[in-house]
């Protein structure tokens, strides 16, 4: 089994991403080798000007509705290493 999956979203993608982002989540914890797994989202690029915050990403991806994982989004900018 899996004990965790790491995604790093791209902070300045608000359309695509999110949108596809979500259903990803939904599918990948649904299955059955991952049912005990945490989810940690590194919510990339939060450097940049108007890009997507982590409130913002947590409520696109419908996180809080997340019940059976563990789960943690943690802004980062991987050009600093800052997060």
């Amino acid at each position: 089994l899996t004990g965790f999956v790491i995604v790093v979203m791209d902070g300045t993608d608000r359309e695509r991403k999110i949108s596809v982002t979500r259903e990803e989540h939904c599918k990948m914890l649904a299955h059955e080798d991952l049912r005990k797994a945490g989810l940690l989202i590194f919510a990339n690029k939060q450097d940049v000007k108007k890009c997507i915050t982590v409130a913002e990403i947590s409520q696109f991806v419908k996180l809080t509705s997340i019940k059976d994982h563990q789960w943690h989004i943690q802004a980062c900018c991987a050009l600093t290493g800052e997060g």
